[in-house]
């Protein structure tokens, strides 16, 4: 789709400056077929651009809603979301033939929305096709790395905003009662997960993965089944199943290719139950391998999972500097659950190494499909 402005942008920022959406009136080009004084929005995050010019509103069956129109009232609200503060543009557009439509854009520092309505009709939602954009070179995340550039006459199609799930692994999709976000990666290193519920389009930014799983966004209903064959498909699931699930999560079912350990520490990575003063996703890779840990008071329970062998260090000064000062002590008891190593008996091993400095690091090497639960308690 390629753009022509006939109208000055109107600009969007988000609290604390780092999202910045534009609202504007452009003649657009799908395919071959050009439409007039269409209204588009885009979005940058940091000054890098994560959705390109994209079109508000289409309608099938009786072409084009959003063509033809100008901008005729706009209004500026400062709501507050679940993620945070956020702003938000309220714009009503108008045509000749008596058409209108009223788009909301809003964004906070973490993530925009946009959602389009026709007041004078009722239409169904299902009748919505958006085109969406990402910048060139995207990679959509589960896609055999298929570019954005060669996919982006498909949305126009309505293929993958009608059935988002089309786009899935095939490990994934049985899985999931509601279709996934979409997750892709842009060139300059943005993330940006994408989905949408009737007429509205949600996107989330991150730097890296791993920053998913800090918060919950509420994209899928429910998880129908959380089957953990091996460690890729259950490092996707922490990625791309848990962080975007709002009802509570069924209880998974292990593949005997992984190893105890494997199941201890995946379980304590999506424990929603159990109360925690803090959850930081360390570090981890869809599919490859993800680090977890969870404070209660001075307690730190870390858990790591990984798909291929891999070594893996905890730095116990990291979970340090994130305690609070007057629960930080000088010694600690670190409690360690494992894969054994070649020649050591027994599924997993238990270890307990008292009077650890701050300092200390801890190694562990983790067998292909493998995991560890490691406990971090302060001494007297």
């Amino acid at each position: 789709m390629k753009g022509a402005a006939v109208a000055a942008p109107l600009a969007l920022f988000s609290p604390a400056k780092r999202v910045r959406a534009e609202l504007a009136v452009e003649t657009v080009w799908i395919g071959s077929t050009v439409y007039p004084a269409c209204p588009v929005w885009r979005v940058w995050v940091d000054g890098c651009a994560v959705v390109d010019t994209s079109t508000a509103g289409l309608m099938a069956g009786d072409g084009p809603l959003g063509y033809g129109m100008r901008l005729v009232k706009a209004t500026r609200h400062r709501p507050q979301t679940g993620i945070g503060p956020g702003r938000s543009l309220v714009a009503r557009f108008a045509a000749r033939d008596g058409r209108e439509l009223e788009l909301t854009l809003r964004v906070t520092d973490l993530s925009a929305f946009c959602a389009v309505r026709q007041p004078r009709t009722r239409r169904s939602a299902t009748e919505d096709i958006g085109v969406t954009c990402f910048p060139e070179g995207s990679v959509l995340l589960g896609a055999e790395g298929t570019l954005n550039a060669q996919r982006s006459t498909f949305n126009a199609q309505g293929l993958p905003f009608n059935d988002p799930g089309a786009e899935l692994t095939s490990d994934l999709r049985p899985l999931i009662a509601d279709p996934l976000p979409q997750v892709r990666f842009t060139p300059d290193g943005k993330g940006v997960a994408f989905w949408r519920h009737g007429l509205e389009r949600h996107v989330v930014f991150f730097d890296r993965p791993g920053d998913l799983a800090e918060r919950r966004f509420a994209a899928v209903a429910s998880v129908a089944a959380l089957n953990i064959a091996d460690g890729r498909l259950g490092c996707e699931h922490l990625f791309l199943t848990v962080p975007f699930t709002r009802s509570a999560l069924p209880t998974p079912a292990f593949g005997a290719a992984l190893t105890p350990a494997y199941r201890a520490a995946f379980e304590a990575l999506i424990d929603r139950d159990t109360a925690c003063d803090a959850f930081w996703m360390m570090r981890g890779e869809p599919g490859e391998f993800a680090v977890g840990a969870r404070r209660q008071g001075a307690v730190w329970r870390v858990a790591g999972v990984t798909a291929a062998a891999k070594t893996l260090t905890v730095r116990v000064e990291d979970l340090w500097l994130r305690t609070p000062v007057e629960w930080r002590a000088r010694r600690y008891t670190v409690e360690i659950l494992r894969d054994p190593l070649p020649g050591e008996a027994g599924p997993c091993v238990n270890e307990t190494f008292a009077a650890q400095a701050p300092d200390v690091r801890v190694a562990l090497d983790l067998a292909r499909d493998g995991g560890f639960l490691l406990t971090l308690r302060p001494q007297p």
